[in-house]
Parts: C-alpha cells; structure tokens; sequence
C-alpha cells in the first residue's frame, strides 16, 4: 500500500511546495502580481510605493498561507481524484483569502474609519485569488501532463531498445556456440557456461542499474566468447584502475559497444585487429563531482561500408544514458581511417568534492 500511495504522489499534479525554492518563486510571482494590479489601478503616474507595500503585506500573507496549507494537505489531496483535489485546493485558496481579507478589514488602522465590513472588496479578493489560483493550478497540471508522456515515451523507448539488444546478442552468441560444436567441443562448452552467466545477469528488469564493474565483468564475459570465437584475429587491452568507481550504469550499457567493435570492425579484417577498453578520470576543480571516462576504441577497414550498428546502438545508448544522469553524462565518439573510438562521460557524485 505504501509503495502504491508513493506512486500517487510522484504523479500527482500539484508538485512539492515544501521548500525553500518553491517559496522564493512565489515570492517573487507574488511581488509582480502586485505590480501588474497597481499598474492597471492607477497606472504610473499615481503609482504610489505606500500603496504597493501595503498591498504587498497582504498578498504575501495570503500566497504564503496558502502555500503552507497547500504543502501539508498534498498527501491528502493525492489520494482524491483529480476533480476533487482541484476543488479542496481552490477551497483553500478562497478560504485563506477571505480570512486575510476580513482579517485586513478589522485590524487595518484605516479600515478602522468605517464601521462596516467592506464586503465588495472582500469579495474582489476571493475573485481575484480563484482566477490566479485556477491558472497556477491549471500551470501545474499541464505541467504534471507534459512530465507523465515524456517518461511514458521514454521508457518505452527504452523497452524497445531492451527487447532490440537482447535477442541480438544472445543469437549471435548461440551461433558462435553452434559453429564450434563439431569443430571444438570443449571450447563450445566453455562458451556455453559463460553464456549461462550473461543470462543470469541480463534477465533482470529492463529498466535495471548495475555497478559499473558489474557491467565491465559482463563486458569480459561476452569478449571470452567472441575471443574463443575468433582466436588470434582478436586482440585485446584492458586498461583499467586497479579501484572501479561505484557508479550505477544502465544494464547492457558496454555489451552493445564491444559487440559493434567486433562486429562492425574486427571482424571484417582479414588479419584482425585490437579492442583497447580504458577507464580513466579526469579532474576539474570547477565541477562538483568527478568524472570518468569508459572508451572502446577498435581497430577498422580502412573505407568499410556504412552499417547500421552504430548508428542504433548510440543513439539508443546515449537515451538510457540521459534518463539516468540528465547532462551530467555524455557520449562521443571519433573515427579515423582505421580506428573508431566511442567515449562516455559518467559522473561519480560519490567524490564530492565541496
């Protein structure tokens, strides 16, 4: 039940107003609210800032309050449907209003002159308060709407991309094992066992994060098979730091990189060529975290024929990437007339250094 209402809350429209953004938002919003209404008033020549901060005072009184009220009964409102949520929310704006309002009418030392409530004003209050509170409520859901479609395509953009990946890679697997049946069995054996490893660690969830030296140990599972494979032809350097940050990465982030190496460039050489995977960070004094870079670089044809490996597994990469990090992360990539060099960027915000 928890995790259920959780959900609720995430994708409830009305985001979180518990802090100290939000309310210097509203603050400001607030102050220019009050400017554009004098401004209608009594336009720049009788503008008068005794009036303006009045005005303020009891402006801020009532977005404050309300954003108050608002901030505790979120959890509350979550649970409502979305028709009623909006009208406990426009309840207490209109109701905040009209007790700072009757509240300003009472006390103010110049309402003190009349011995009626001015209930017209009053009224214009609450008006004004439903009409702004309405749009900001309307801001928020379509935000909110906008938020929900784009993760929903997201991650099924995401999905596909899983469901795109896996099939690939074991098939290809299972035909290496089955060309060297009849001609190694025992190799054929070898391969077999570390490909029941992969499954064991790719038949996870689709939207899994794995440590990055997880992913490296699956990244040389899959090259013990392609090695066994294809013997001498492929050469391979590992140049790594003896400590593997603890950096979550999306699953089956290397494999489709290595397998693009392999397939789309030593393979079509007649005498091989090498596979260099690096990891190495960089320091910046002006980030606030440290960053680290994981690059395949593969040895090619000089002019081979354009394929769509890349040009699907990177676009792709770089999505799962985003999802995860935003723009914190990257990912590049260089060629050469007989080198391809892919490069991604991975923040570690375990060594923050502020």
């Amino acid at each position: 039940m928890m995790d259920i209402h959780n959900k609720k809350l995430d994708s409830f429209f009305l985001p979180d107003l518990c802090n100290v953004y939000a309310v210097l938002v509203l603050i400001v919003l607030s102050e220019t609210l009050v400017m554009a209404l004098l401004l209608v008033e009594s336009g720049l020549v009788g503008f008068q800032w005794e009036r303006f901060a009045t005005l303020s005072y009891f402006v801020q009184w009532v977005a404050l309050l309300s954003v108050a009220l608002l901030c505790q009964s979120r959890k509350f409102m979550a649970r409502l449907a979305l028709l009623w949520a909006v009208c406990w929310a426009m309840s207490l704006l209109m109701l905040v209003c009209f007790v700072i309002s009757y509240a300003a009418e009472s006390l103010f030392p110049f309402a003190a002159l009349s011995n009626q409530v001015n209930w017209l004003w009053i009224l214009r209050n609450i008006i004004i308060s439903a009409i702004f509170g309405g749009m900001g409520l309307r801001y928020f859901y379509v935000q909110s709407q906008w938020r929900l479609k784009s993760q929903a395509e997201l991650n099924s953009r995401l999905q596909a991309l899983q469901a795109r990946i896996r099939p690939h890679f074991f098939f290809n697997s299972l035909n290496t094992v089955a060309s060297l049946i009849a001609i190694d069995p025992e190799k054929a054996e070898n391969m077999l066992v570390d490909l029941s490893s992969l499954f064991r660690v790719v038949l996870k969830d689709q939207d899994a994060q794995v440590d990055l030296a997880a992913e490296i140990e699956l990244g040389r599972r899959y090259l013990n098979i392609e090695q066994e494979r294809l013997g001498d032809r492929l050469r391979l350097e590992w140049q790594l730091p003896d400590d593997i940050p603890n950096i979550q990465v999306p699953q089956l982030l290397l494999q489709p990189l290595l397998e693009n190496a392999i397939y789309h460039g030593i393979q079509p050489l007649i005498d091989g060529g090498k596979v260099t995977i690096s990891l190495s960070s960089m320091i910046n004094s002006g980030a606030k975290y440290q960053r680290w870079f994981l690059a395949i670089e593969n040895d090619k044809l000089d002019s081979p024929v354009k394929s769509a490996g890349h040009q699907i597994s990177l676009p792709n990469i770089a999505m799962r990437l985003e999802a995860i990090f935003g723009d914190k992360a990257a990912l590049d990539f260089s060629e050469t007339a007989n080198q391809y060099r892919v490069i991604i960027e991975l923040p570690d915000y375990n060594k923050d250094r502020n």
